[in-house]
């Protein structure tokens, strides 16, 4: 329990919040489903590791007792970091990731909560790193009988999208994956995002940095259907155009762009070339 309040301490995770979190891990004292949790450091067992372990649970309105089971886990992540040397910032910023997504729940919703449990076995896993501004996680994907290595970018919602803090952690994931996971140091770098969507630049002034963040990708796949952007930019998914917040100028300009009865959408694009990741 002392581990788990540290733990929250160090990532900063509100103290409202740590202290649901430490009620629900005191429920779960006498019978912690390690087997279960064990799951969620295998991409194949992620969904059955979950499914186990919201069932053990039972009711779970705000979230507060998944997540208090994927922080008793990211205490063993740290075994992992350990084993390949890596340094204890990166594993406190990639971390994080649990307070940030509890107070942007705070934000959307008006409490405390977590509800990305989907998402968070990929850095409790050891596979998703936060290294600067931005996120790359490894994921290994099988074609023609083959398996190739990629490292996908993945933009945290606290990110300064400055030329310097995109250029900084990029050389920083260069050198990162060339010293601890050598066989994706040459391996390509893509992103699949609302932020890189040709659409943007309709409604965007030339300066945004959101335009600039795009030039770091070639494009190769545009018109994918997107939703995901209502939460990043609007903070909730339900609702209505007209009642959309018009707070910023993403906002005010988005909106009005949705109200005309066009469609935001997604792309994928890949790190050009300078930015690529090399052998070292």
């Amino acid at each position: 329990m002392k581990n788990l309040r540290e733990l929250c301490d160090k990532t900063e995770m509100p103290a409202e919040a740590a202290d649901l979190i430490l009620k629900r891990a005191v429920l779960l004292d006498d019978g912690v489903p390690f087997a279960s949790m064990d799951k969620l450091f295998c991409p194949d067992t992620w969904k059955e590791g979950l499914s186990e372990l919201k069932q053990h649970i039972g009711e779970d309105e705000k979230g507060f007792g998944i997540l208090a089971c994927e922080l008793y886990c990211a205490l063993k992540t740290r075994e992992i970091y350990k084993k390949h040397g890596i340094s204890e910032e990166i594993y406190t910023d990639t971390m994080k990731c649990f307070s940030r997504f509890v107070k942007e729940h705070k934000e959307s919703y008006g409490c405390y909560g977590f509800d990305r449990e989907w998402w968070t076995p990929r850095q409790l896993s050891g596979l998703l790193f936060r290294i600067g501004e931005l996120e790359y996680e490894m994921v290994e994907e099988k074609k023609d009988n083959a398996c190739e290595r990629r490292i996908y970018l993945h933009i945290p919602s606290d990110a300064k999208l400055t030329a310097e803090g995109i250029e900084e952690s990029v050389k920083a994931a260069r050198q990162f994956f060339a010293e601890k996971f050598s066989e994706y140091a040459g391996a390509e770098i893509k992103c699949e995002s609302w932020l890189l969507s040709p659409t943007l630049k309709e409604f965007l002034p030339s300066d945004s940095k959101i335009l600039e963040f795009q030039e770091y990708f070639v494009t190769q796949a545009v018109g994918i259907d997107e939703e995901e952007f209502m939460t990043w930019v609007f903070k909730r998914s339900d609702i209505p155009l007209a009642d959309l917040p018009e707070n910023t100028s993403l906002q005010r300009n988005m909106k009005k762009y949705l109200l005309s009865g066009k469609k935001m959408t997604a792309a994928v694009g890949t790190l050009k070339d300078r930015y690529r990741l090399e052998k070292c």
